[in-house]
């Protein structure tokens, strides 16, 4: 059974003098017995690489973390760009297997992985090697990923246009039935049961099932623990009225899949962080950008197509509405109406080419507009205020049942 939790999480490393790693200059630090990550050997994970691929590692000129992962940047004395990720889960590895294979999508080369191994007897300290950590060694695609702000505006109209064509094709691509039945729960949001209500299938009857249990396993009864453990709160009135008002509207939410060529209930690989920050981009001298490689699968996700996420990060979040128009999301407050204008104009661009390469999507949004918003509201939940959070959903559940004509039926 593949697992996506392997060791407690790591936290990013302090120099002697307190201050915070900036990332830069490893090697050398290594090298002068002051390695910021004192937890385990870096010696460790070099002396693995060099083996591996026959080559000796020059420099790490730098690291970057991610929610779930620390990535090293190596370059080889072959002349080799490599990246080395220390990661917590399989997927990532499991996702590179499958969409390699596709030109259009872009996913970095994986050249070699390996799954931890357990350390036997008793612990006493956390073990200074990484062999119980998974890795992930990458050949580094030219490019970086903080070109937005160089390009012309044809340039961003561009490199627009190329996310959105790499965002249709897994949008696009058929999943293998045993990666969906090894991913799918593994990766979905936190508060769902251990097991699946039904075998999974690209069917609405499926996806009812999954709501409903995903209610049950996150409101329970009156007084049990809701949320995390941690926050100590527990399931009150409010969550409990909610609760029978979601488990209500949830079959009528749905809607029919009756569209025999392009399903709403087909399964599809979300990236689940797509943006501009986890693209390398190169720039020609005439100015136009080129995306070279898509990376950081680590939370992506397994989704019915109304369910999937066209977001694309830049600044802001270039999203859609509830009817599939384009629109931003993570706006700081004190940006002024030009800004919000050209990123809107972003956004236009494009959600557009993405529509010209999924021609479906735009279908899916809109078909599932009350799904998608129970769905990303669960997604978003951090499990505070559970009588506020739910309470508000319940309400939204019941409106939705009136407008319907359904408020007093069960």
């Amino acid at each position: 059974m593949a697992s996506d939790h392997g060791y407690i999480r790591d936290y990013w490393p302090k120099l002697p003098d307190n201050t915070e790693y900036d990332g830069k200059r490893l090697l050398a630090l290594v090298r002068t017995g002051n390695s910021p990550f004192k937890h385990w050997d870096v010696n460790s994970l070099i002396q693995e690489v060099e083996g591996i691929t026959g080559t000796q590692v020059l420099d790490i000129p730098f690291v970057s973390k991610g929610s779930n992962n620390y990535g090293f940047y190596l370059d080889m004395s072959d002349g080799q760009h490599l990246v080395a990720r220390l990661a917590r889960g399989d997927f990532e590895a499991d996702v590179c297997t499958l969409v390699q294979p596709i030109p259009a999508i872009l996913a970095s080369r994986l050249i070699y992985y390996r799954s931890p191994v357990q350390h036997t007897g008793p612990h006493f300290e956390i073990p200074k090697d990484i062999a119980g950590r998974r890795l992930m060694i990458y050949e580094r695609a030219e490019g970086e990923n903080n070109v937005w702000c160089k390009l012309s505006s044809e340039g961003k109209a561009s490199l627009l246009s190329q996310a959105a064509r790499i965002r249709a094709s897994l949008f696009n691509l058929p999943l293998p039935a045993d990666f969906t039945e090894t991913w799918l729960l593994p990766r979905i949001f936190d508060f769902m049961p251990k097991e699946l209500p039904l075998p999974i299938a690209p069917s609405r009857e499926f996806w009812v099932a999954m709501f409903t249990s995903r209610i049950n396993a996150t409101i329970g009864e009156g007084g049990d623990m809701i949320g995390w453990e941690d926050d100590h709160n527990t399931v009150g009135p409010a969550a409990l009225k909610a609760k029978q008002s979601l488990l209500r509207f949830i079959p009528h939410m749905l809607p029919a899949d009756d569209d025999e060529e392009a399903s709403l209930y087909r399964l599809v690989l979300d990236h689940g962080d797509f943006g501009i920050h986890n693209m390398s981009i190169t720039v020609e001298a005439t100015g136009r950008p080129s995306i070279t490689s898509l990376y950081d699968w680590e939370t992506g996700n397994i989704v019915p197509v109304i369910l999937s996420d066209p977001e694309m990060a830049l600044l802001v979040d270039l999203v859609t509405d509830a009817h599939g128009n384009p629109s931003i999301t993570r706006v700081s407050e004190d940006v002024t109406p030009e800004y919000c204008q050209e990123y809107m104009e972003y956004a236009s661009q494009y959600i557009k080419a993405l529509y010209e390469y999924a021609p479906y999507f735009k279908r899916a949004i809109q078909a599932g507009k009350d799904a998608r918003h129970l769905w990303f509201a669960l997604k978003g939940w951090r499990g505070d205020d559970p009588e506020g959070f739910f309470g508000e959903l319940g309400a939204w559940a019941e409106r939705r049942l009136g407008e319907m004509g359904l408020r007093d039926q069960t």
